[in-house]
């Protein structure tokens, strides 16, 4: 009995030696201009304080420079270019309707839409960045994954960083009473440019600019509360 008692001492000191050993660091991230390509299916959960949940799946690719994010409910995408002058221009794509609305760098900036370069690539803010404090790690998808929390008080944002793929494999927050978590579904390296639909380059064309002079088309009738800077847009349920 006391070399039972013995063993489960010794062995609880080595499990705390373990926790207490782990050296915590702050969230690094190499240079977005050379991040590795990449073709992720995530899943978005939304938890309400009543436990009930809503689930959401989409779809995003990671080239040179250029994003695109897939939502497979409305088969819609949203891609982002940058360019040699570091501009972003972006572009909502509808591909049962075979449009898409696109957006220069002036139309971004006229309706306070710039995007932030490093979140739209990496998915999480350069602001939440700087909090996050590692505290564990483990492997995922045969690759090293490292846990971090935010430093912020009564704050819950936690995410699960792949630093082979620099993705997060999970980022968890609380939004408004709500619990929002993405995790991957499925992750592959995407050794070449590539589009979800190839067919989207032969797409009909709108300028943002023009809009206001087709509001009486029917599918511009029909896509303007998805668009930014209409007064209709719905924001959605997006980080």
């Amino acid at each position: 009995m006391r070399n039972q008692f013995s063993s489960t001492i010794i062995l609880s000191s080595v499990l705390l030696s373990a926790c207490t050993s782990y050296q915590t660091k702050p969230f690094l991230v190499q240079g977005t201009q050379t991040l590795p390509n990449a073709s992720v299916e995530f899943e978005t959960t939304i938890t309400k304080a009543d436990q009930s949940e809503k689930h959401y799946q989409w779809y995003f690719w990671r080239t040179d420079n250029r994003v695109e994010t897939r939502n497979p409910q409305d088969n819609s995408s949203e891609e982002w270019t940058r360019l040699d002058n570091g501009q972003v221009e972006y572009s909502m794509i509808f591909h049962d309707d075979k449009q898409t609305i696109d957006y220069n760098a002036v139309d971004l900036g006229m309706i306070g839409e710039t995007p932030n370069w490093t979140k739209t690539t990496l998915l999480i803010s350069p602001e939440m960045m700087a909090t996050l404090v590692s505290d564990s790690d483990e492997t995922l998808f045969n690759q090293k994954a490292i846990h971090y929390k935010t430093n912020l008080p009564n704050i819950v944002f936690e995410v699960t960083w792949l630093p082979q793929m620099q993705i997060p494999a999970m980022i968890k927050r609380e939004e408004n009473g709500q619990t929002i978590t993405t995790k991957i579904v499925s992750l592959e390296p995407a050794e070449k440019s590539m589009l979800s639909n190839p067919a989207a380059a032969a797409y009909d064309h709108t300028v943002f600019a023009d809009i206001g002079d087709k509001e009486s088309d029917p599918f511009i009738k029909s896509v303007m509360h998805k668009l930014k800077g209409s007064h209709d847009h719905d924001h959605g349920h997006g980080e």
